[in-house]
């Protein structure tokens, strides 16, 4: 009995050592499923998404750039300057019945003063003075890019014997009267006829320039010196005067001369300040 007991010990002990390592094989196929973990990691794919989720910090940084520009629209705009104004003339007051004429002139071109800060409406203007004035009006007219030069003395000569305006270019630094004025700016317009005659005691209808009077006074360019019935042709003119006939010739909607016109009076003496040299490269003003 013994015997086979110990057999069936020795034969129950070799089937437990068969069957343990069996066992332990099947105890580690929980690590198959390693790899299946790692697959799982799943939110490792999604840390692109979180990357391009981030475009709203990107964006701002996209718009950087529109700031900039709309600050620079200020700068498009400084090359917009003004124009510049016309010049100021101490010995212009407010007020005065050449203040408006004068402003005119210097935005036509026609004069910019004797010197900075200067008009001189008072000073006796010389005939190449008012001729230069005209030549200067007329092409100012006609070229809205015509800029005034030293030059236009002797264009403004020219010009005037070409249209038969003057005789003796000698004459041409004499003093300009009354007479000159109203007659250079009618032949500047071309000599038109006037419907009726001045009535001036002083102005005999025979006077070379007695047309040209008659023609200034239906323009309202001038409509005596003082009276309705005198017209002084020989007294002489100022700066102002000059500028100021002008300006009734050119904008004839704005002129309504006084009855009698005594705005051509000289509220002081008309006696010239300064002598104009005869020579052919003098100038009539640091125009």
């Amino acid at each position: 009995m013994k015997k086979r007991f110990l057999t069936l010990a020795l034969v129950l002990a070799m089937c437990l050592s068969l069957a343990i390592p069996a066992f332990a094989d099947d105890a580690v196929k929980p690590e198959d499923k390693d790899p299946v973990a790692t697959e799982s990691v799943k939110p490792e794919d999604k840390d692109p998404e979180v990357s391009e989720s981030a475009e709203p910090t990107d964006k701002p940084e996209d718009k950087d750039p529109e700031p900039s520009e709309s600050a620079g629209e200020p700068e498009d705009k400084d090359p917009e300057p003004s124009e510049p104004a016309a010049p100021q003339f101490t010995d212009v007051p407010e007020g005065a019945y050449f203040e408006t004429p004068v402003a005119w002139a210097v935005e036509k071109k026609i004069t910019n003063g004797t010197e900075p800060g200067t008009f001189a409406p008072e000073d006796t203007c010389s005939r190449v003075q008012i001729l230069t004035f005209l030549y200067r009006a007329v092409q100012s007219a006609e070229d809205p890019d015509f800029a005034p030069t030293s030059n236009d003395l002797l264009l403004a000569a020219k010009w005037a014997l070409e249209k038969g305006m003057i005789g003796d270019p000698k004459t041409i630094n004499a003093d300009c009267t009354r007479a000159d004025a109203v007659n250079y700016i009618w032949q500047a317009f071309g000599k038109a006829e006037a419907e009726n005659k001045a009535e001036f005691t002083d102005v005999d209808a025979d006077a070379d320039y007695a047309e040209a009077v008659s023609w200034a006074v239906e323009k309202k360019i001038t409509n005596g010196d003082g009276s309705d019935t005198i017209f002084n042709p020989g007294k002489t003119c100022t700066r102002g005067q000059i500028v100021t006939f002008l300006y009734r010739a050119y904008n004839p909607a704005d002129t309504e001369p006084a009855d009698p016109d005594t705005s051509d009076e000289p509220t002081v003496s008309p006696e010239p300040t300064e002598s104009i040299s005869p020579a052919p490269t003098a100038t009539p003003e640091a125009d």
